[in-house]
């Protein structure tokens, strides 16, 4: 503590000497934070930085601590995961953003460790969730303990497959982002973790009082923006959003947006990128303008990305298990619909 911040504690315990103690505390907590806002680095000239940059760039070798997502055609829109990004996967309930976290832990794990951060699931559920992708078995179906002999067998051999896993999970529902930065810094210094990811942002709570919701998930977003880089980890976040798309008229309002991020602006000014995950079948839409097949379609809008591309990526999700699918982008490899194929049979023959 600095002589400075002592001083001013000591004035203001001294000014509010009649006043409620809870008062007092909330003043003190008040100088606490505006004292940690400022505090940091000071400011270098840009010929230094740029210096040091040159030195790092002539030494080092390229950086080999890059992730991918394991689905290939949305690796090649998005790019490499880096150590100190923060990434966010947003949808609205019912759409898969826990699969898909589940689907990208197992693919990731396998070459890095990663901690799997649950604040919507009990251990058991997330449990039968990676278990059911790994032996593609109905989630349900273990649920309840129905499944066949062969989904059985395929059930027992995961194990030996499990192996090969870097995967660790931590149940943390009801917690403060604090609590959670104290165990994911445990799991990076005895278990080397490179990757955390968190289901869900909404869920977390901070450490001080807000009056707004919305400052307060501002406050956990950018909280996690600064673990990423202090720690040199990669952030993966779900986060939920607002209902706005639903209300949008046409196909193509359906769409997530970014805007649509729930409770906060700061979500998207924090994370480095946003990828936006929906189900057109979910909405009712079966096919699309082209008259592309869209059941058991799902679409990943990589909607900002500071380091790469955005677009647009469809992958097949089977809804049962559940699970997302490696495919061919449905823009370059599509079924027609039945309708379609009716359609195109009633047109009348080329003129030639």
């Amino acid at each position: 503590m600095t002589p400075e911040l002592r001083q001013k504690i000591e004035d203001v315990i001294a000014r509010n000497e009649q006043d409620d103690d809870r008062a007092v505390v909330s003043e003190l907590k008040k100088l606490l934070y505006e004292n940690e806002r400022f505090a940091g680095k000071d400011a270098i000239p840009v010929a230094e930085l740029v210096a040091r940059n040159l030195r790092r760039l002539r030494t080092e070798t390229p950086q080999s601590d890059v992730f991918k997502t394991g689905f290939q055609h949305l690796d090649s829109t998005l790019g490499d995961l880096l150590p100190g990004e923060f990434v966010i996967i947003g949808s609205r309930p019912a759409m898969g953003k826990t699969t898909f976290l589940v689907d990208l832990s197992l693919n990731i794990s396998k070459t890095v460790p990663l901690l799997f951060v649950t604040l919507d699931f009990s251990e058991k559920d997330l449990a039968n969730r990676f278990i059911a992708s790994l032996a593609e078995v109905p989630a349900h179906l273990i649920r309840h303990k129905t499944m066949s002999e062969t989904q059985w067998e395929r059930i027992n051999a995961i194990e030996k497959a499990l192996a090969v896993h870097q995967l660790f999970v931590l149940d943390s529902r009801n917690t403060t982002i604090s609590t959670i930065k104290a165990h994911c810094e445990k799991q990076i210094r005895e278990n080397g973790v490179k990757v955390i990811v968190l289901d869900y942002l909404q869920l977390v709570s901070s450490n001080r009082h807000w009056r707004q919701r919305v400052d307060e998930v501002s406050s956990v977003s950018r909280e996690l923006k600064n673990m990423a880089q202090e720690y040199n980890v990669c952030i993966i976040a779900s986060s939920s959003l607002n209902r706005s798309a639903e209300y949008r008229f046409g196909t193509e309002g359906k769409r997530p947006q970014l805007a649509d991020l729930r409770e906060s602006g700061a979500i998207e000014q924090d994370a480095d990128k946003v990828i936006l995950l929906h189900r057109p079948e979910y909405f009712g839409i079966v096919e699309d303008d082209q008259g592309n097949d869209l059941s058991g379609i799902a679409e990943f809008i990589v909607a900002k990305n500071r380091n790469g591309a955005t677009g647009h990526v469809f992958l097949p999700f089977d809804t049962e298990i559940p699970q997302f699918k490696n495919a061919v982008n449905v823009k370059e490899d599509f079924t027609f619909s039945l309708n379609r194929l009716k359609e195109l049979d009633d047109e009348p023959p080329f003129p030639f």
